[in-house]
């Protein structure tokens, strides 16, 4: 399935809201400056690279265990002396649980 980039939105938030929570009335920023911590939260408050983001999303895949034996089972129905054989011996990649698969 083909999708365009410009079709997907990328939801971007601050992990930590400072702001946010000074306005709640809870100011964390002398507890974080006194352990000098802000650098870290500049860290993992930083920019998200929004096209990088979509191109994962566009060529990520989840093998899960129901896909594997979908795999097998096609592979099987187009040559049945496949049956029985391993994932390797049917020329697939072996299954090890879910794991992603992006082809940059």
């Amino acid at each position: 399935m083909s999708i365009p980039l410009d079709s997907l939105d990328v939801q971007i938030e601050s992990p930590v809201d400072f702001a946010s929570l000074k306005r709640n009335e809870v100011d964390m920023e002398a507890l974080i400056s006194a352990q000098k911590m802000f650098g870290y939260f500049q860290m993992i408050n930083g920019p998200t690279y929004v096209n990088l983001v979509k191109e994962f999303w566009i060529r990520a895949e989840v093998c899960d265990i129901e896909s594997a034996k979908s795999q097998e089972s096609q592979a099987v129905s187009r040559n049945p002396s496949l049956k029985g054989k391993s994932r390797v011996e049917m020329g697939l990649d072996p299954f090890k649980g879910l794991e992603d698969s992006y082809g940059m």
